[in-house]
């Protein structure tokens, strides 16, 4: 399985809109695909060699999986699946507050 991975930095700066003042954020410095984070790491610098060149260091990037097209797509299935079944289940259960019900509804809304 592919996951998508977007990769920043806190490193280096912007020119504000106007060009008054220089704004520290976080830099976007890309989204790749990969089977895990060190394969999309390597895919980024592959795919991306002026981050090298504009001197980032990658030990300072930060990472984070999100979900592809594909993956919210499965997610949808599987609670569109389960959505009537378990809605009976939680009007008949004594414990409302820990129920799969309740998952499902978080899960609904991505």
């Amino acid at each position: 399985m592919t996951n998508e991975y977007i990769f920043y930095t806190t490193e280096g700066y912007t020119d504000a809109p106007n060009g008054s003042i220089e704004v520290e954020n976080c830099q976007v410095l890309g989204i790749v695909r990969g089977s895990n984070e060190s394969e999309a790491q390597e895919n980024l610098m592959n795919e991306n060699p002026w981050i090298n060149e504009a001197g980032f260091n990658p030990t300072e990037f930060l990472v984070r999986q999100i979900l592809t097209s594909d993956q919210r797509n499965d997610i949808k299935v599987l609670v569109d699946y389960l959505w009537a079944d378990e809605e009976r289940r939680l009007e008949d259960s004594e414990d409302k507050d820990n129920y799969i019900f309740n998952v499902l509804k978080r899960l609904k809304g991505l």
